[in-house]
C-alpha cells in the first residue's frame, strides 16, 4: 500500500475517534442501553409493503420486491448511496458517481448534470423510474425531467431501499412504468446516533469523507416525538490521467482492418491498435496554407508529421492522442450538506398530526478536455507566424493561412453545479374505525440550481485574441486594440503547445451562471381499511383503499445573457439557448381492492387476488388509465406463487413538452434523389414526386442537390401522448420449514413499452415521411422544401411518440440467517439476475435493436453478501459478478460475423470483491475498516472511457466508526 494511503488513513482515525468521544461524554447523563442497533434501527409493529395503499406481511406482496436495509448500505462502505443500488441487477446501469463527470457531464448533451446520481430501473432510462421517499414523490433536480437526484436523500437516515418491479403506476401514479424504487426514512428515533468515515484509494486519490449525526426524542408519554440529523458527504475528483490504463499512449481501439480488402471472411474486419492519433489535429498546430487539405506545417513551423495511416486514424506522429482524454475527470467531485426535521404528534389515536423538513445542499464540479479549434484563418502579417511558414504561404501565393489546435494551454472546460433542495410535508393520519383509518397530506418541494460554467469562449474576443499584428516599439496587439486602445484585448499565440498565460485567458474566457427551479406541490388524502363489519371470506376481510390526489410540477430555466445571444465559440456551447418555462398539473382518483379468498386451509394456506386502478387527468395530455391485477397462491406455509399483469402509463415531462425554440444544424442526405429514392418503402417514389411537384419542381432531385448542412430549430413537443407498457410478474417465494431462517424467491418480469418518447434525428424525419402510405402525417410538418429547387431549406427536430421498448427477465433473491450458540450468527444474501431481452425499435420501421449482454445490461448478473458475527465483531464480505459481456450488439455480429476476432468479441467477466470488518465496543461504540475492489478489478481497457460497471477508483481502503445512544 502506498505511504500516501497509509498515512492518510492514520490521520483519518484520529479524527474520526475526537468528536465521537466528545459526544459520548455529553450523552453520559441520560440512561443509556449499550445496544446499537435499538437505537438506530428502533422496531415497528407494522410491515408496509412498497406496491401496495394495504398493510399486510411482507410475504403476502403480490409484487416482486428486493429490499436493502441501512446495515446493508453502511457494510458496503460506500458514502454515496446509489454507488451501493447499482449492486441490485435491476438498477445495475444507473447513474451513479462514476458516470457523472467528466466529458459526460461537459459536453453540451448533458448541460447542468454535473454529479447527478438517477436511478435507471430495468435499463428503460431514468425517466421512467419513479423514485418515491416513504412512498411518496420527491421533487426532481433538473428542469427538463422528473427524475430525482439521489444525493438529496440522507444516507443515514434511510431504513430501507425497495425495488419493486410491477405496473405501480396504478398506485403511485404516472413515471413508473418500469417500477418503483421507494426509501423508508427512519421515525419515532430516541437517542444519538452518530458516524463518520474516510476512505481513500489505493493511488492517494478519489478520498471520500462522511459524517452523520441524529438525535431524536420521545415525549408526552410517547405520542410525540421529534428527530433532527445532519449528514455530510464529500468525494474528490479523479482525472483520466489518474489512471494508467486510461492514459494517452496507453489505449488500444479496434480499428478497420487493412489487410481485410476485400471483405474476407477469414480475417475479422476490425483489429486492436495502439498509438493513435486523430487526422490533421495537434496541440501544436496544424496549419494549412492556402487551399490545401492537408497540413503542411505543425505550429513550431516544422512539416506537418502526421504519423502512419492505419484506417480512420494514424499511428505516431504530432496529432492528438484518441481519444484526447487529456484532463478531463473520471468522477467529480461533490460535497453535500444535509439538514432533516421530522416531527409527529398523536392527539389520539383518531389524530396524529407530522411534520417533516428537509434542506441539501449539493455542489459538484467537474472537467473535460478543451474543445479543439478547426480550420481557423490566420493573416500572414501575424507576427507569430514561423518564418518557414511565411515563406512557404508566399510561395504558394497564399494570403492567409488557416490552422487546427487541440488547446490543452487553454486549461480545462469545466462545470460547477449548485442545487439546494427544499421539501417540506405536513401529514395527518388516524383510525376512523375498527376497520378503517385515514392519511392525508400536503408536499411542497423545490429545486434552485445554479449552473457554472467554467471557462467558456466568447467567440469575439477569442477571434480579436488571435488575429495579432505588430504594434508600436515592436511589441505584439490585438488588431482591434489599434482601433480601440481600452479594450483590453490580449493576443494569443496558436503555433506551438503555449503556455497561454492567465491574463490572455481571462480576455476571451468567462465562468457564466445560469439558474434553474423546479417546484413540486402535492396534496393526497386516502382511506384504507377492511369490510370486516360488513362480512368475512374464508380468508378474511376484503381489504381496501381509495383517495384523490393533486399535483403541479413546475420548472424554469434561465440561461445567461451570452447563451441566450450566442456569444460563446461554436465548440464551446450550444449555439443559442433560450429561457424556458413549463408547468403541468394532474387531478388523480385511486383505488385498490386485496380480496383474500380462503386461508389456512388444506392445500390453500392462502389464496388471494387484488386490483388497484387510477384514473388522471393532465392539463396537457388529457386523461388516462392505469390498472393493476395481482394473486398469491399459497398451497403450503412452505411456497406461495405470485403474480400480477397491468397497464402503466408516463405522461410526458416539462423538457419534452416545453423545451424553448433553439436553433440546430443538421448534414441532410435527401430520400428524394435518384440515387435515394429506391432505398425506402414502396410509398417513397410517388411522395417524394408528390413533394417536389407542390414545390415546384417536376423531376427528382440530383446528386448536386443534397447532402449540404441545412438550418433547423430544435424544441418540445406539445402534441404528445403518454407512454403505455404492459406489464406482467411471475414468481415463487420458499420458505422451508425444515430450514429455518431461509427465504428464496424467483420472480420473472416481461415489460412492453409502446409509444415511447423519443427525438428522432432530422434525417429520419425525412425518410419516415416519405416512407408513409400517405403524405398525411405527423413526420411531414417537419421540414420544409424551397420553391422551385424543391431543395431541403429547413427542418424542426422535437420528441415524438415513434419508439418501442422490450425487456424480460428474472430476478433471484436469497436470504438466509443462521444463529449457532458457538460460532455466533450467519446472514448471507444473494442477489442474482437474467436479462432474457432488452431491444427497442427507434422510429417506426427501424430494425430492433437489441443491447442485451452488452456493457451495462449484462445477461448474468449478481451480488453476493454473506456476514458472520459472533459477539462484538462482525465480518462482511461482498462480491459483484458480470458475465462476459458482449462488445458489439447482437445486430452487429449477426449482420457481420467477421467484424473482430473472436478474442476482442466479449469482455472478461468482472469480479469484485469487497470486504469489512467490524468491532463492537462497550457504550455502544463501534469501529469498522473495509477495502472495496481487493483485487482492484479495472474495467476492460479495450472499452471506450469505463462503460462497464465496476468503478475506475481501483483498490480503495475506508474506516469508520459510530455511536449509537438509546434513551429508552
Amino acid at each position: 500500500m502506498p505511504t500516501t494511503t497509509i498515512r492518510t488513513l492514520l490521520t483519518c482515525t484520529t479524527m474520526l475517534a475526537q468528536p465521537l468521544l466528545v459526544m459520548a461524554a455529553l450523552a453520559q447523563t441520560a440512561p443509556t442501553t449499550p445496544t446499537t442497533s435499538d437505537a438506530e434501527a428502533p422496531a415497528s409493529d407494522d410491515i408496509v409493503v412498497t406496491g401496495s395503499r394495504i398493510r399486510r406481511p411482507d410475504y403476502e406482496a403480490p409484487n416482486p420486491i428486493i429490499s436493502s436495509d441501512a446495515e446493508a448500505i453502511r457494510e458496503s462502505g460506500n458514502v454515496n448511496v446509489t454507488n451501493f443500488l447499482v449492486r441490485v441487477p435491476a438498477l445495475v446501469n444507473s447513474r451513479d458517481s462514476t458516470r457523472a463527470g467528466g466529458g459526460d457531464a461537459v459536453s453540451n448533451a448533458q448541460f447542468g448534470q454535473a454529479g447527478l446520481n438517477q436511478l435507471n430501473l430495468r435499463n428503460l432510462g431514468v425517466n421512467r423510474t419513479l423514485t418515491l421517499v416513504d412512498g411518496r414523490r420527491h421533487v426532481a433536480a433538473e428542469a427538463s425531467n422528473a427524475a430525482v437526484d439521489i444525493n438529496a436523500i440522507p444516507v443515514d437516515l434511510i431504513s430501507r431501499v425497495d425495488v419493486l418491479t410491477g405496473a405501480v403506476s396504478a398506485i403511485y401514479g404516472a413515471d413508473g412504468v418500469t417500477g418503483v424504487v421507494n426509501f423508508v426514512l427512519r421515525r419515532d428515533f430516541d437517542g444519538v446516533a452518530a458516524r463518520a468515515q474516510m476512505g481513500v484509494s489505493q493511488y492517494g486519490d478519489g478520498a471520500t469523507r462522511f459524517a452523520s449525526l441524529l438525535a431524536g426524542r420521545n415525549f408526552a408519554d410517547g405520542r410525540a416525538n421529534v428527530t433532527l440529523a445532519y449528514e455530510y458527504s464529500g468525494e474528490s475528483r479523479i482525472s483520466y490521467e489518474a489512471r494508467k490504463y486510461l492514459r494517452q499512449g496507453r489505449r488500444k481501439f479496434l480499428v478497420p482492418n487493412p489487410a481485410d480488402q476485400p471483405d474476407d471472411p477469414r480475417a475479422p474486419d476490425q483489429i486492436l491498435a495502439g498509438d493513435l492519433h486523430y487526422t490533421y489535429v495537434s496541440p501544436l498546430g496544424a496549419i494549412f496554407v492556402g487551399g490545401e487539405s492537408n497540413p503542411s506545417f505543425d505550429g513550431l513551423g516544422r512539416p506537418y508529421d502526421p504519423g502512419r495511416p492505419i484506417a480512420y486514424y494514424w499511428q505516431g506522429g504530432v496529432s492528438t492522442d484518441v481519444p484526447g482524454f487529456y484532463q478531463g475527470d473520471l468522477t467529480p467531485g461533490i460535497e453535500r450538506h444535509a439538514v432533516n426535521l421530522l416531527s409527529s404528534f398523536a392527539v389520539s389515536d383518531a389524530f396524529k398530526l407530522s411534520i417533516d423538513a428537509k434542506y441539501v445542499r449539493t455542489e459538484a464540479t467537474t472537467f473535460g478536455q478543451y474543445p479543439e479549434t478547426y480550420y481557423l484563418p490566420i493573416a500572414l502579417d501575424n507576427p507569430f507566424v514561423p518564418a518557414s511558414i511565411r515563406t512557404a504561404a508566399a510561395t504558394a501565393g497564399a494570403d492567409g493561412l488557416f490552422f487546427n489546435r487541440h488547446n490543452i494551454d487553454f486549461g480545462r472546460l469545466g462545470e460547477r453545479d449548485l442545487r439546494e433542495t427544499y421539501r417540506g410535508v405536513i401529514a395527518a393520519s388516524g383510525r376512523l374505525s375498527d376497520h378503517a383509518t385515514y392519511d392525508g397530506y400536503y408536499q411542497f418541494g423545490r429545486t434552485d440550481v445554479q449552473i457554472t460554467r467554467l471557462g467558456s469562449r466568447l467567440a469575439a474576443p477569442y477571434l480579436q485574441a488571435l488575429d495579432a499584428v505588430a504594434g508600436p516599439g515592436g511589441s505584439v496587439v490585438c488588431r482591434s486594440t489599434l482601433t480601440d486602445p481600452s479594450n483590453g484585448c490580449r493576443p494569443i499565440n496558436p503555433f506551438g503547445a503555449g503556455p497561454t498565460g492567465d491574463a490572455q485567458l481571462g480576455y476571451f474566457q468567462r465562468n457564466d451562471r445560469s439558474y434553474a427551479r423546479i417546484e413540486q406541490q402535492v396534496a393526497s388524502a386516502s382511506v384504507s381499511g377492511d369490510f370486516g363489519q360488513l362480512f368475512h371470506l374464508p380468508g378474511g376481510p376484503v381489504q381496501f383503499s381509495f383517495g384523490g390526489e393533486y399535483r403541479k410540477d413546475s420548472s424554469r430555466f434561465d440561461p445567461n445573457a451570452n447563451l441566450v445571444a450566442g456569444a460563446y465559440f461554436g465548440t464551446d456551447e450550444p449555439a443559442v439557448v433560450l429561457p424556458s418555462r413549463g408547468s403541468f398539473e394532474v387531478w388523480e382518483a385511486f383505488g385498490e381492492l386485496n380480496v383474500p379468498i380462503v386461508r389456512d386451509r388444506p392445500f390453500a394456506e392462502l389464496l388471494s387476488v387484488g386490483a388497484a386502478g387510477r384514473y388522471s387527468h393532465y392539463s396537457t395530455v388529457g386523461k388516462t388509465e392505469t390498472w393493476q391485477f395481482t394473486g398469491i397462491y399459497a398451497p403450503i406455509y412452505d411456497i406461495s406463487f405470485r403474480g400480477s399483469y397491468g397497464q402503466a402509463v408516463r405522461a410526458p415531462n416539462i423538457g419534452e413538452l416545453f423545451q424553448p425554440r433553439s436553433t440546430s444544424q443538421g448534414f441532410l442526405d435527401d430520400p428524394c434523389t435518384t440515387r435515394s429514392v429506391g432505398n425506402g418503402t414502396q410509398y417513397r417514389e410517388a411522395n417524394c414526386r408528390a413533394q417536389l411537384t407542390a414545390a415546384g419542381r417536376t423531376t427528382l432531385l440530383g446528386e448536386s442537390d443534397t447532402g449540404f448542412v441545412i438550418n433547423g430549430v430544435s424544441q418540445g413537443n406539445l402534441a404528445l401522448r403518454p407512454e403505455r407498457a404492459r406489464t406482467w410478474t411471475a414468481g415463487v417465494v420458499l420458505r422451508p420449514r425444515f430450514v429455518p431462517g431461509l427465504t428464496l424467491s424467483a420472480d420473472w418480469y416481461d415489460i412492453l413499452l409502446k409509444d415511447a418518447i423519443n427525438t428522432v434525428q432530422a434525417n429520419d424525419l425525412i425518410n419516415l415521411c416519405v416512407d408513409q402510405p400517405t403524405l398525411d402525417n405527423a413526420f411531414c410538418d417537419s421540414y420544409t422544401r424551397a420553391s422551385g429547387t424543391g431543395r431541403l431549406n429547413g427542418f424542426t427536430v422535437s420528441p415524438q411518440n415513434v419508439a418501442n421498448y422490450r425487456t424480460a427477465g428474472l430476478d433471484l433473491n436469497l436470504d438466509y440467517r443462521l444463529a449457532t450458540a458457538r460460532v455466533g450468527t450467519f446472514d448471507v444474501r444473494l442477489i442474482g439476475g437474467y436479462l432474457n431481452r432488452l431491444a427497442f425499435v427507434a422510429i417506426p420501421g427501424a430494425p430492433q435493436t437489441n443491447i442485451l449482454d452488452t456493457p451495462g445490461a449484462p445477461q448474468w448478473n449478481a451480488n453476493f453478501a454473506p456476514t458472520w458475527t459472533l459477539n462484538r465483531v462482525s465480518v462482511n464480505y461482498n462480491l459483484r459478478w458480470f458475465n462476459a459481456m458482449r462488445a458489439f450488439t447482437r445486430n452487429e455480429t449477426a449482420a457481420n460475423p467477421d467484424i473482430a476476432a473472436a478474442d476482442y468479441l466479449r469482455f472478461a467477466p468482472l469480479w469484485q470483491h469487497d470486504l469489512q470488518i467490524a468491532y463492537q465496543v462497550p457504550d455502544g461504540f463501534g469501529f469498522y475498516g473495509g477495502v472495496t475492489n481487493l483485487t482492484d478489478q479495472k474495467p476492460d481497457p479495450a472499452a471506450y472511457g469505463t462503460n462497464v460497471p465496476i468503478s475506475p477508483l481501483g483498490r480503495f481502503f475506508y474506516i469508520g466508526a459510530r455511536i449509537g445512544l438509546d434513551r429508552r
